[in-house]
C-alpha cells in the first residue's frame, strides 16, 4: 500500500521529526532521500540514525566513500550517496548494489533517483525541498507491499 505525506519543517524540529520518522523504520527498509544540494538530506540522515540506534553516533556522510555503514544493538543502516554515480553501471562496478538489497539492513540512500532502478520494497521515498533558509518541506511516499 502507498500512502504519501507532506509535512513542513523548521531546522529546529529536525530532530524530532526525524524521530517520528524512525518510528516507522523497522528490518528490512530501503529508505530514497532527495533533494537538492544543501537541502539537508546527510542532516536528516544524522538525526535518523541516531534516533533508530537511541544515541549519539557518529554519522559522517558518505559522499567521498559512497558508503557508510553502521552497526549498533544488532542493528546494521548502511548509508550511502550515490550522487558521484551516473549509470546502473556504476551501481554494479562499484560493488553496492549487493548493498541495496540487503533483506537485515536498513539503507538509507542520498540522491537514490540519480540512479535508475528500482528500489526495494518496503521503501520510503522522501524529498526535501528548501522553503527558506530555516525551513524544509518532507515528502514522504510509504510502499510497504
Amino acid at each position: 500500500m502507498m500512502k504519501k505525506t507532506t509535512k513542513t519543517v523548521k531546522l529546529e524540529e529536525l530532530s524530532d521529526f526525524a524521530f517520528q520518522i524512525s518510528k516507522k523504520v523497522s528490518v528490512p527498509v530501503f529508505i530514497g532521500l532527495e533533494g537538492e544540494m544543501g537541502a539537508g538530506k546527510t542532516t536528516f540522515s544524522q538525526a535518523l540514525v541516531n534516533h533508530i540506534y537511541e544515541e549519539d553516533e557518529i554519522v559522517n556522510s558518505p559522499t567521498f566513500s559512497i558508503i557508510n555503514t553502521y552497526e549498533q544493538n544488532e542493528k546494521r543502516i548502511i548509508h550511502m550517496d550515490l550522487f558521484r554515480l551516473e549509470t546502473y553501471n556504476d551501481l554494479i562496478f562499484s560493488g553496492i548494489e549487493e548493498y541495496l538489497f540487503d533483506e537485515d539492513a536498513i539503507i538509507i540512500a542520498e540522491w537514490y533517483s540519480k540512479i535508475d532502478f528500482t528500489p526495494p520494497k518496503p521503501n520510503l521515498l522522501i524529498n526535501i525541498e528548501i522553503i527558506s533558509e530555516d525551513e524544509r518541506k518532507f515528502t514522504i511516499i510509504e510502499n510497504n507491499q
